[in-house]
């Protein structure tokens, strides 16, 4: 039950029978709601089949445990030496060839106390 907030641990010591008795007083009520709840997912489960919906979706975990897992854990290839596929690509600015190098001159008239740098 996801509102459900867990009773306090009360050590053997300080338990008396009235906080046992009060204890199962407490614990009765969640138990009887949370079957209800499988309960009434049932007919729901079987009407949205019946109407051709999808399931409900079953949530895994979010991956953090495998994030720290050593290479050595994770096994061979391109995601245990760290790089991602794709990345040895080669330059391609190295194959161009400079014919001829011009200066152009700034259009507008530069304002006092600007340097012009190229």
């Amino acid at each position: 039950m996801p509102g459900h907030k867990p009773l306090p641990n009360v050590p053997e010591m300080e338990r008396s029978a009235l906080v046992d008795r009060l204890f199962g007083q407490i614990e009765q009520p969640i138990v009887e709601t949370r079957r209800q709840a499988e309960l009434i997912q049932q007919p729901r489960t079987e009407i949205a089949a019946l109407k051709g919906e999808k399931a409900k979706p079953k949530f895994t975990g979010t991956g953090m445990e495998a994030a720290t897992e050593t290479p050595d854990e994770k096994g061979v290839g391109a995601k245990a030496s760290g790089k991602c596929p794709g990345s040895a690509k080669r330059s391609k600015s190295q194959e161009l060839t400079i014919h001829e190098t011009i200066k152009v001159a700034p259009r507008a008239p530069l304002r006092p106390y600007s340097r012009f740098r190229g």
